[in-house]
Order: structure tokens, then sequence, then C-alpha cells
């Protein structure tokens, strides 16, 4: 192989354009993953992310302390509990429901005795 063919070759490489390679989140979209089947949810084993790192929605909230999504609204109206906007959407960080949780019930612990 001549070296003005070695030039080219690595030329049209560098060319090409790059793709930054974003996290993957779970349950997203990811075009480079081996294909699962149609329609089909990727495979928890996928992504070792612990269930705690997850971002949240209000009704995720709702199930997780077991009370109505009115409840939610109401908490998160009187910035009681810990989350974010996201323009009209509102979402949490599960660890940090879930410090909250623990710093709420402790609080009530020290206030019976």
């Amino acid at each position: 192989m001549s070296a003005e063919v070695k030039i080219e070759r690595e030329a049209a490489r560098m060319a090409e354009p790059t793709q930054a390679s974003a996290p993957v989140m779970p349950g997203s979209y990811d075009p480079h993953a081996p294909a699962t089947g149609h329609g089909a949810a990727p495979a928890a084993s996928q992504h070792p992310t612990a269930p705690t790192d997850d971002v949240i929605d209000v009704q995720a909230v709702a199930r997780l302390l077991h009370v109505g999504r009115n409840t939610i609204y109401a908490l998160v109206s009187r910035n009681q509990i810990p989350h974010r906007r996201l323009g009209k959407q509102i979402r949490f960080h599960q660890a940090a429901v879930m410090r909250w949780l623990d710093s709420w019930s402790s609080q009530g612990a020290k206030e019976r005795q």
C-alpha cells in the first residue's frame, strides 16, 4: 500500500463525524445497543445503576410513599419535599426523597420523646 493511499484513508477516517457518547439512562433508547427484540424492554442487568439513582416523576413518588398524587402536589407546592421543576414537569431524585423521608421520620420520633 502506498503512502498516499494511507494518508487518504487516514484523512477520510478523521473527517468522519464522531458522536459524543451520552450516558444511557434506564429505559432510554440506545441505537448502538444490541437488539433485544421489537418493543422489548432492556434487561435490568444492562444498567449497573442502583434504583436509588433514578429520577422519578410525581406518580412514581406517590407509589413509593403510598399516597395520592394530590398529596405529592401539595408537598411540592409548600416546598416540603425535595424536587426540581423542568418546565411544567416535576421530577424527584429517588435517593433524595428517601433521605427526606428518613429525616422526617426521625423528627417525628424526637418530638414524641
